[in-house]
């Protein structure tokens, strides 16, 4: 009986340690659902971030989105469309020193009536003066359009985005104030 007890014991053991293993397992991610909102999004704007500044690099990058090809949400497919270009990128930390050029827009959602934010993910490619086999290339981008006019006054616009390869690893990265240039989001009453 008592080895009974102990085998019951032992299998009870195991069973809640495999459901506390089980529970911390990474699970599928849902992929959250990308709707397009109408927007317009269009400038250029040059970034310095003083911390990714060192002997080689300036700790700058520029977006540039064409105002005859500008980032929306087509009225007539509801999918996005435009193209985005983050070059120049010279800042440490930064596997790219060069640009990082959309293929393909698959979300575009704006967000804000007086500083209207947009969000934008797609596919890219990359023409880097380093040169490194980078296989796949995926882009994440934020733009907060805080409506400054006079350089000298007011809050900046701000810029953040992230570049991953294929495998998930960050090849390219920044925040920071757009210290030249303007960038303008369209807003959305949401």
């Amino acid at each position: 009986m008592k080895k009974l007890f102990l085998v019951l014991g032992i299998m009870s053991t195991c069973l809640m340690l495999f459901g506390v293993v089980n529970i911390q397992a990474q699970q599928p991610q849902i992929p959250t659902l990308q709707v397009c909102n109408q927007t317009r999004v269009y400038g250029k704007g040059l970034v310095k971030i003083i911390s990714r500044k060192d002997a080689l690099h300036n700790g700058t990058f520029t977006v540039y989105i064409d105002q005859r090809n500008p980032i929306i949400c087509s009225s007539v497919t509801g999918y996005p469309r435009g193209k985005i270009i983050i070059h120049n990128i010279n800042m440490s930390d930064s596997l790219i020193q060069g640009a990082v050029i959309s293929t393909y827009i698959e979300q575009v959602t704006t967000t804000g009536k007086h500083t209207p934010t947009v969000y934008i993910k797609g596919r890219c490619m990359i023409k880097s003066r380093v040169q490194r086999k980078i296989k796949g290339c995926r882009f994440w981008i934020m733009i907060a359009d805080n409506k400054r006019k006079d350089t000298r006054k007011g809050t900046p616009d701000i810029v953040s985005f992230l570049v991953f390869d294929a495998n998930g690893k960050r090849i390219a990265y920044g925040t920071g104030p757009v210290v030249k240039g303007d960038l303008n989001v369209r807003p959305t009453p949401n």
